[in-house]
């Protein structure tokens, strides 16, 4: 028996008279790989660059918090400062007790017969750009002066009264630390300010004087 066996001689190209043709469905094989190829390289260049992509991470560090200083005027009148001095002052008058670029107070000085006539804080007012234009003025239990913009509040005690567009809120009544041990044996009346820039006012009012306490951070 016998077989029919088909050789064939590369030649070089052009020089023969027989060519191989590649089979139709391989020929769009390779096409489709070769497109699919394509696309998934123009994904990938579309999401690494497109806005909001970024391989570089970012830290949020923010600024701590500024400490809170002290201040506190009792008697006649004996004080502590933000930075811890004990100036001592004797005579009637108007002095400022915070003169920063938003927040003013101010206090008013008067002898009285408890002191043997030297000065002890009859009153205070407290206002500046930080009330947003309103004005709380705080006097002894004998001025009976207890006034937001020049009208009587904390009619009733205890009681409370929040100021006109969220500038603060005040309290009246008896709890509060107080400045000055002696007066323990009093019963006590204390009008607490809490307001904006975290400034907290605690005055205790007296028959014919005031000790307060005032918390605050530092302002320019």
């Amino acid at each position: 028996d016998y077989i029919t066996e088909t050789n064939y001689r590369y030649v070089g190209a052009g020089q023969g008279n027989l060519t191989v043709n590649t089979p139709f469905m391989i020929l769009w094989g390779r096409i489709l790989c070769f497109l699919l190829t394509l696309l998934l390289l123009a994904l990938l260049i579309y999401f690494l660059t497109r806005p909001g992509m970024s391989t570089t991470s970012t830290t949020t560090t923010r600024a701590a918090p500024l400490p809170i200083g002290e201040c506190t005027f009792w008697g006649d009148p004996h004080l502590v400062s933000f930075d811890g001095g004990r100036p001592s002052f004797y005579g009637d008058g108007e002095y400022w007790i915070v003169r920063a670029d938003a927040v003013r107070i101010q206090g008013r000085y008067m002898g009285t017969k408890y002191t043997e006539g030297l000065a002890a804080t009859n009153k205070i007012v407290v206002g500046g750009a930080f009330l947003k234009g309103h004005t709380i003025m705080v006097g002894t239990l004998e001025s009976d002066v207890l006034t937001v913009d020049g009208q009587p509040v904390l009619a009733g005690f205890p009681s409370s009264y929040t100021l006109p567009g969220g500038a603060g809120s005040l309290t009246y009544n008896d709890q509060g630390e107080l400045v000055d041990p002696a007066t323990k044996v009093w019963e006590k009346r204390v009008v607490t300010m809490s307001l904006p820039m975290g400034v907290h006012i605690t005055v205790f009012r007296w028959a014919n004087y005031l000790d307060f306490r005032l918390m605050m951070t530092a302002q320019p």
